[in-house]
């Protein structure tokens, strides 16, 4: 039945204007149940509420993306700063670091808008994005004067260039959750496994880093909307490097403390978090959530009892003409045959009524002993 198994990667999308149905043959369904899996795993969140929790997280990364093209800040625009003011970032630069929730990109502009002098580190294959929402949102005069730039965080000189325009009075503002790092952070040996809600992820830790090595604080900021159309900024307490700290130790406790702020908003408010997309490439599975019961071999008056799809643990894939059935649980998908594909489809669509009995008769016993299939109640 199962061929092999191989790893999954989800890629950035934007969804449309109106809500699509995640059915198999929908170009979201893939991602959809990769999210989905995040879900179960690091929230325990009931399966039902998923594809809302889901919907809602396209709304919101449609709407912080269309934020990108306002003229200035939102009048509503709510910023909280927690022991200090704006002031004392631009008196003593540091490592200003964020997570894509909320309206994200109102950092930046609120920076700007405010003459904070800072540089935005960037993956490589998003730089010429960036530079070019740069140029649309500030003029050639307006960069000078705030000395805005980019650095690509795959350069091998990333941090000589940001400890250089720290030194400059330059702030540097990096999203903890990209996919790259400073350095070519992407390698294993720079991530660090730190808790995330029920499970761990590998998080970037270069900005804890380059915080002990210049001896500059970490800003943390997140960005969540109180109601639907409020952002809020919100500037936790600063993090001071302490040199008498071994290295390893002080960026390990900074990581675990920054991603502690971003929890916090998660649990409230799950959609408002966009790197739930690209979550399952950073996942570490800890604490595993049990997979609902298989179903027990059915005695002589149960044989009619139909079955179910198991939507809450697995799914199933097409993708270029490759059929998957996609382990939930820890992101395994296993390559499966083509008519094995077509059955799981009958049986999600429930068009066809299958039992336990005839699974077994037609070599698809593994799907009620895995808990694939359950018994409809």
């Amino acid at each position: 039945m199962i061929k092999d198994r191989i790893k999954i990667s989800a890629g950035y999308f934007i969804s449309g204007n109106k809500k699509h149905p995640y059915a198999p043959l929908s170009s979201l369904w893939y991602k959809f149940q990769v999210v989905s899996a995040s879900f179960r795993n690091f929230l325990s969140l009931e399966y039902k509420a998923h594809e809302p929790t889901f919907y809602r997280l396209l709304n919101n990364q449609k709407q912080a993306y269309a934020e990108q093209s306002l003229s200035g800040l939102p009048d509503n625009l709510k910023v909280r700063f927690h022991g200090y003011t704006l002031r004392d970032i631009k008196e003593r630069p540091g490592i200003i670091c964020t997570f894509h929730s909320g309206s994200f990109r109102m950092i930046g502009h609120y920076l700007a808008k405010n003459g904070i002098p800072f540089v935005l580190l960037v993956s490589k294959n998003g730089l010429q994005q960036e530079n070019e929402l740069v140029n649309r949102k500030y003029d050639e005069r307006q960069r000078q004067m705030l000395g805005f730039d980019l650095i690509d965080a795959n350069d091998r000189n990333s941090v000589l260039k940001i400890s250089r325009e720290l030194r400059n009075g330059k702030s540097i503002l990096i999203y903890m959750d990209g996919n790259t790092g400073a350095g070519d952070e992407t390698a294993s040996h720079n991530l660090l496994s730190v808790p995330f809600l029920n499970q761990r992820i590998r998080a970037r830790a270069g900005a804890a880093f380059i915080s002990y090595l210049a001896s500059v604080p970490i800003y943390p900021v997140i960005s969540t909307r109180q109601w639907t159309l409020v952002p809020c900024l919100d500037f936790f307490p600063p993090i001071l490097p302490d040199k008498e700290m071994d290295r390893q130790v002080f960026v390990k406790k900074a990581v675990s403390h920054i991603y502690n702020y971003l929890e916090k908003a998660v649990k409230q408010k799950p959609w408002q978090w966009e790197a739930w997309l690209y979550l399952h490439e950073h996942a570490e599975i800890v604490h595993p959530v049990p997979e609902q019961e298989p179903l027990p071999i059915p005695m002589e008056t149960k044989k009619k009892r139909p079955i179910r799809f198991n939507e809450a643990d697995y799914s199933f894939f097409n993708i270029k003409g490759r059929y998957f059935l996609f382990r939930k649980s820890d992101y395994q998908c296993f390559e499966i045959e083509h008519w094995l594909y077509l059955r799981l489809f009958d049986i999600y669509r429930q068009e066809y009524t299958y039992t336990v009995p005839k699974l077994q008769r037609n070599h698809m016993g593994d799907l009620v002993a895995n808990s694939v299939v359950l018994e409809i109640q």
